[in-house]
């Protein structure tokens, strides 16, 4: 049992043995809180005051549950810890609908609508409402407000109506039709968003206390993982699990708290005690991966934020070189600058590409340092790209399996009746639509019927005959069970020849190839989720998919591949690197200027701050004098927070402004102050 405690500091082992009743962790960047978790889960278990089934771990990516589980297989064998759940909060209610959702009046085999999914759907909805080009607003937009709504409103007990009456937003009238024909839409496809996986296991709890009891004795014991992330809902569903035998330890750090656009809330982990006042509260503050000099920079800027939770960052290790910033001439010469930069300092310490990475606050900032990285040949990778399941030949394919899942799933029956081309035009799925709404049939039942009742014409006929009969004959396939599901998809593909239609569809032979090789790629990735699972399903792959889009888009390092990341900060959240650019730092991208309008400056600090302490052994801010800005050609402003640290811990240094700007722009009083204070604050003056 020692041997749990091995090699852990004192808070760290606190954090492991203290198990009775609601714990609070406030663990800063770096200072290994994954450790202590997993850690805990383990004590739970070997010192037996939990049988694993009675575990609950919830983070937010399934990367991270991924990693989770395999240390705690470490720690207890890879038996017992297969009883223990870990999850995200998503995968979690997924879990819970399987089973009880029949009693909200859903059917179990109920599919999970993507982003494009739900856009799709909510445009139709749109095309449908009356004025609709009067409300102003984008499918992306609403599809965002719904999102926040269902998040944040929903728990305080507000309808859509309430919500629109109480907004005094110019949009607000519309709110709560939208939102009403939305929901029914979705429920007539016996789908749900993922928000909806979230409001509806809640308002099952609630509306069912006895479902509810159920959940609170099988789990004693739950943890939460990044709880600074959490939103209103998913604090609501904590508390009601834990609400008997409150066993809640949340782990999380206010000062990265960074997604209050997506929902979030930092009064979740700032105003803890307000909802469990006896919680125990214990600060992780040596930090086992950064310099003091970093340490010491970004304890200077976080402290700057009045809202959060005290806590300051300390190492026992060396104190690190000055944070270098580097003051450029405009957004193309201070890429050309981070490649010379990043020459220099690989030249000296012998550092891998991998060991370095360029943040910046918005993706649009990428292209010149792709250019410059690509000119110089060194190899990079820029994260946020094309997840695997966005990809068209991708969704062709899932589109199908949703289909034979569930067959009401309207948006996934669209995308495939016509894939590969069958001829059923416009004129026959409207008569199919008429038919849906009238009659309450599934959409295969109206194409049946639409080819019965003769009101198809001839090759349409012919194309519906095909596509009901391939759903039928893989839907028998899938309900008699003696075929590997990997094979049936296989399978299907050859049917439909998949194959002939993207060389039909692409330009050129290689492009076809490469989305023929993704094709392939699904039922690889079926087979993969095959091999982990006793009794694997239609459904329960679907569910890993869908879900494996929603929270993971984060970003992932590829550890295997020696590259530079190119990356937002966003998407570097959780990631370490030897060494760190941080891009654009003037006022207007960091802090960003529309996060300012929307008073959001402690989020925009708190940005920063991520992005800081991301650095191993040194961080360098890089900064430019001129950017383009709507056409033209504007002087910046340094940014705020690279003004928040100690002038002893950063180095000015001063590239070729002269040269880039002044015949441009001249030196104007900005870049007179620029050069003074940079001249000032720099003690070797040019680049060592």
């Amino acid at each position: 049992m020692s041997s749990l405690l091995e090699g852990l500091n004192p808070e760290q082992r606190e954090v492991v043995t203290t198990t009775d009743g609601p714990v609070l962790v406030l663990a800063g960047a770096g200072t290994g809180k994954t450790r202590a978790v997993t850690r805990r889960i383990a004590y739970l278990v070997k010192r037996g005051l939990a049988q694993p089934e009675e575990i609950l771990a919830v983070t937010f990516t399934n990367k991270a549950a991924g990693e989770m589980r395999e240390r705690v297989a470490e720690l207890v064998g890879g038996k017992r810890a297969t009883g223990i759940l870990l999850s995200t909060f998503h995968s979690f209610c997924v879990h819970v609908l399987r089973a009880e959702i029949e009693t909200m009046g859903y059917r179990r085999n109920f599919s999970i609508a993507s982003e494009s999914d739900a856009r799709t759907l909510l445009r139709r909805v749109l095309e449908d409402l009356a004025d609709s080009t009067r409300v102003g607003m984008s499918a992306d937009e609403l599809l965002s407000r719904i999102s926040l709504f269902k998040n944040g409103a929903g728990d305080n007990g507000d309808n859509a109506g309430e919500a629109g009456e109480k907004s005094d937003d110019k949009y607000a009238k519309w709110t709560p039709e939208i939102i009403d024909r939305y929901q029914s839409a979705l429920r007539a496809a016996n789908t749900l968003d993922f928000d909806d996986l979230l409001a509806l296991t809640l308002r099952l709890w609630r509306e069912h206390p006895g479902i509810l009891k159920r959940y609170q004795q099988r789990f004693r014991y739950v943890m939460v993982d990044e709880f600074q992330d959490t939103n209103p809902v998913q604090f609501a569903l904590l508390r009601n699990l834990v609400a008997v035998h409150r066993n809640l330890c949340v782990v999380g750090d206010d000062d990265q708290a960074i997604y209050s656009w997506r929902g979030a809330g930092i009064e979740n982990i700032v105003e803890f005690e307000k909802h469990f006042a006896d919680a125990r509260v214990i600060r992780l503050e040596q930090n086992y991966r950064s310099t003091k000099v970093v340490l010491n920079a970004a304890n200077a800027v976080i402290a700057n934020n009045q809202y959060r939770r005290e806590k300051k960052l300390w190492t026992t290790q060396d104190a690190g070189r000055e944070i270098d910033w580097l003051i450029t001439g405009d957004d193309e010469h201070e890429a050309k600058e981070a490649v010379a930069w990043f020459q220099h300092i690989r030249q000296r310490t012998g550092a891998a590409f991998k060991d370095f990475a360029i943040l910046y606050r918005s993706n649009i900032q990428s292209r010149p340092f792709e250019i410059a990285f690509r000119q110089a040949g060194i190899p990079y990778a820029v994260f946020g790209g094309q997840a695997f399941f966005e990809r068209a030949e991708v969704k062709d394919i899932v589109a199908y399996l949703r289909v034979l899942a569930n067959p009401r799933d309207e948006s996934a029956f669209l995308r495939v009746v016509n894939v590969p081309r069958r001829g059923i035009g416009d004129a026959t799925l409207h008569e199919v639509h008429e038919l849906c709404r009238v009659e309450s049939l599934t959409l295969g039942k109206s194409l049946a019927a639409v080819l019965i009742r003769g009101k198809a014409p001839q090759q349409a006929a012919n194309g519906i005959r095909d596509f009901l009969d391939l759903l039928t004959d893989f839907r028998r396939r899938l309900r008699d069970g003696k075929q590997r599901l990997s094979d049936c998809v296989r399978e299907l593909v050859d049917r439909i020849d998949y194959r002939g239609e993207l060389g039909r569809v692409c330009k050129t032979p290689e492009q076809a190839e490469i989305r023929w090789n993704n094709v392939m790629a699904v039922a690889d990735a079926i087979a993969e989720y095959e091999s982990r699972f006793t009794n694997p399903s239609l459904a329960g792959f679907l569910d890993e998919s869908s879900l494996d889009g929603a929270w993971d888009k984060r970003g992932a390092q590829d550890k295997s591949r020696d590259a530079v990341s190119l990356m937002t900060i966003h998407s570097a959240k959780g990631l370490e690197f030897p060494f760190v650019f941080i891009v654009g730092a003037e006022e207007g991208l960091t802090p960003h200027e529309r996060s300012l309008k929307e008073g959001g400056l402690e989020e925009e600090r708190r940005l920063f701050y991520v992005a800081l302490t991301r650095a191993q052994r040194h961080a360098t801010i890089f900064e430019a004098v001129s950017r383009i800005r709507n056409g033209r050609e504007r002087m910046t402003q340094t940014s705020r927070f690279v003004k928040e640290i100690p002038e002893n811990l950063i180095k000015a240094r001063v590239l070729a402004v002269r040269e880039m700007v002044q015949e441009r722009v001249g030196d104007g009083p900005e870049v007179k102050a620029k050069k003074a204070k940079a001249k000032s604050r720099s003690r070797r003056g040019a680049r060592q």
